[in-house]
């Protein structure tokens, strides 16, 4: 019974944030929340490749794949396009690989 109470619980919880977003994207919303929206995406990609980039085995240690994300970032500043960003970091990580070894 425990499971299913789980699942019930889980299932409420999705389905009120879903209804609480259509509900409030329903209505116009101010210019300072659409301006902090903005910056979530950005911030939740941060969060997500920082850590295995800076913190591979969880403390601080940053090696090659972290050298290899500037030129990316440079890449996605300038172009603001995913295409060159990803050869860029990809390109970047293989020549560091390839001359340190």
């Amino acid at each position: 019974m425990g499971s299913y109470a789980v699942i019930l619980g889980m299932a409420l919880a999705t389905y009120a944030t879903r209804a609480l977003a259509v509900f409030l994207l329903s209505r116009r919303l101010t210019p300072g929340v659409e301006r902090f929206l903005g910056h979530i995406p950005a911030a939740v990609f941060a969060a997500l490749v920082a850590p295995p980039l800076l913190a591979p085995q969880g403390s601080f240690a940053p090696g090659l794949p972290a050298v290899a994300a500037i030129p990316a970032a440079v890449v996605a500043w300038r172009t603001r396009q995913v295409l060159p960003t990803i050869v860029a970091g990809l390109g970047s990580f293989w020549l560091l690989r390839w001359l340190v070894g």
